[in-house]
């Protein structure tokens, strides 16, 4: 089996940016949708916007955090610039976050098929395909998720393209206005769920060690685009073809929207090429989650694999627990993402000050 170490580990800078793209982009363009459309409603588009104007901001506060570092494992580098302690006190809820990304998205992907194309497919048996699969891809290292990044990517990027190119004509535009028609408070409730799904991009400092190259700020400038874009075209999409109203109603606006596409006269129902979409996303979102849990716990070898075993077989009981939709729906939008979001933040931001007083990293400062 593939050891996790040396420069098997090691993967350049576009590679971490499709794993990151994938990860983040199923919860920017699936997952935070309603719950945008639930609190902003018309002007969600409005809300996606303004909080990603601070969300690059933020990217770019990171790549400097991270030029600042020496691109250094994160947690070591915290540990020599306070106290080893204080590191851990900030870095275990991260690891708890961490955990409980893979554990709902277990959960959430087992529902959307179930509820959508696999009524009376036995939960076990998702759970238990979609775990495994992810578990070979962890335990074969990061080189193994940054492959299966760089081939699902493309692919996914491309049915992305092409859902909403054939789209276009079920599209009115007119249905974005009137802006603001309730003033910036549906803006401002909705800034919490855009935030919640941007905020992720954070654990990028996780992995700066396992990079082989020094990132660069014009490469974290473009993906922090690129993922405003990504959460801002199925709300765009899900409003000017549902309407405010109904797209508020749906649970997976962007499954929806494939369910309307026609090429032609005669091809429909392509809304197949979705599962591939949101499996594709699960599967790296599942992957890098655990990869990173036990990278900064400092696991290597049969103790890593292991406990990667040990974390897959929880998320095999958590993903065949029986809940109604609506009720884990309220715990998302009530519960995990406004807790995660809290975290994450206040965790950043301490990060950022000791940053900020750090004494930059030196090249013959050991690594």
């Amino acid at each position: 089996m593939m050891l996790m170490s040396g420069k098997a580990s090691k993967i350049n800078i576009a590679q971490m940016l499709m794993i990151f793209a994938l990860t983040n982009g199923l919860i920017d363009h699936v997952i935070v949708n309603p719950m945008l459309l639930d609190a902003s409603g018309r002007d969600a588009w409005i809300t996606v916007i303004v909080t990603g104007a601070a969300f690059i901001v933020w990217c770019l506060l990171l790549t400097w955090m991270m030029r600042k570092s020496g691109q250094l494992k994160w947690q070591k580098w915290i540990a020599d610039r306070t106290h080893p302690i204080v590191s851990w006190i900030l870095i275990l809820p991260v690891c708890a976050i961490l955990y409980l990304i893979g554990a709902t998205t277990v959960l959430h992907t087992v529902k959307w098929n179930t509820t959508n194309y696999l009524p009376d497919s036995p939960a076990l048996v998702l759970v238990l395909t979609l775990v495994i699969i992810c578990f070979f891809i962890t335990v074969w290292g990061l080189r193994s998720i940054a492959i299966t990044a760089g081939v699902l990517f493309p692919i996914v990027c491309a049915l992305g393209v092409f859902v909403s190119v054939f789209n276009h004509s079920e599209k009115d535009y007119r249905l974005l206005t009137p802006i603001l028609e309730h003033g910036w408070a549906p803006v401002a409730d909705g800034i919490l769920y855009a935030a919640s799904g941007y905020i992720e991009v954070v654990f990028l400092l996780l992995l700066q060690h396992r990079l082989s190259e020094k990132i660069k700020m014009w490469q974290v400038l473009l993906y922090s685009l690129f993922i405003v874009g990504i959460m801002l075209g199925p709300i765009v999409g899900a409003i000017t073809e549902f309407g405010p109203r109904e797209a508020a109603n749906q649970m997976t606006s962007p499954y929806e929207q494939w369910r309307l596409v026609k090429v032609g006269q005669y091809i429909e129902h392509v809304d197949f090429f979705s599962i591939f979409q949101w499996m594709s996303g699960a599967c790296i979102r599942i992957c890098i989650a655990v990869y990173l849990l036990t990278d900064v716990l400092k696991m290597t070898g049969n103790v890593r694999k292991w406990t990667t075993a040990i974390i897959m077989a929880s998320y095999i009981f958590i993903g065949i627990i029986r809940t109604n939709d609506y009720s884990y729906y309220q715990w998302m939008y009530k519960v995990f993402l406004p807790s995660s979001l809290a975290i994450l933040l206040v965790v950043t931001l301490t990060w950022m000050i000791i940053t900020l007083f750090a004494k930059p990293f030196r090249k013959d400062e050991p690594q």
